[in-house]
């Protein structure tokens, strides 16, 4: 509730030092493909044993662009679930697993290639939360935390029409010590 909030309040201070037409520049969107969370997520929860990071990641968006090169935007992502499991301490861990998610909120610079293709590069604030499970020992085990870190990212989008777009991206988020990537493609919408 308090990264909505926060997330809320970011766009709407924002806007606040716009003129009104430059909402006329509004988007919002989704994407959806792979993210790749490093190993070292894990590194609290076991000792030794076997991690798969990668998962399907997704993102929905919204914002508004100042002018043709420079944006806003603020953006839900779901880094998708690392699985686990091993030895902590000498006690076996099964059935583990890592939920990363938050808010971003970042701004976005773009440049024209063409009429309908453009290059843009992003830099943000990732506010994150990840939840652990598993058994250890055969104890039922979780664990929560949260946290913001910078995030950042480049991508390429193709404009169907004034309002319809492709976008192809890759992005980094830090999420404490470990850095955590999504590479999507999704579609945009523009008022």
């Amino acid at each position: 509730m308090l990264r909505t909030t926060i997330a809320a309040s970011a766009l709407a201070l924002g806007a606040s030092f716009f003129p009104t037409q430059v909402l006329a520049h509004a988007f919002v969107g989704g994407s959806i493909g792979q993210s790749d969370i490093e190993d070292e997520i894990a590194a609290g929860v076991i000792d030794s044993g076997t991690v798969d990071s990668k998962d399907t990641g997704w993102k929905v968006f919204g914002g508004y662009m100042f002018n043709r090169n420079l944006g806003l935007e603020v953006a839900y992502v779901d880094l998708g679930r690392t699985t686990y499991s091993g030895i902590y301490e000498g006690a076996p861990v099964t059935g583990g697993k890592i939920d990363v998610g938050g808010f971003n909120v970042g701004f976005i610079g773009s440049i024209p290639l063409s009429e309908r293709f453009s290059l843009f590069g992003k830099i943000g604030l990732f506010i994150w939360e990840v939840e652990a499970s598993d058994t250890t020992g055969g104890l039922p085990a979780s664990a929560r935390a949260d946290g913001s870190d910078i995030s950042f990212g480049v991508g390429l989008s193709y404009d169907f029409t004034r309002q319809l777009g492709l976008r192809a991206e890759w992005e980094m988020f830090q999420v404490e010590y470990v850095d955590a990537s999504l590479l999507s493609i999704g579609l945009v919408w523009r008022f």
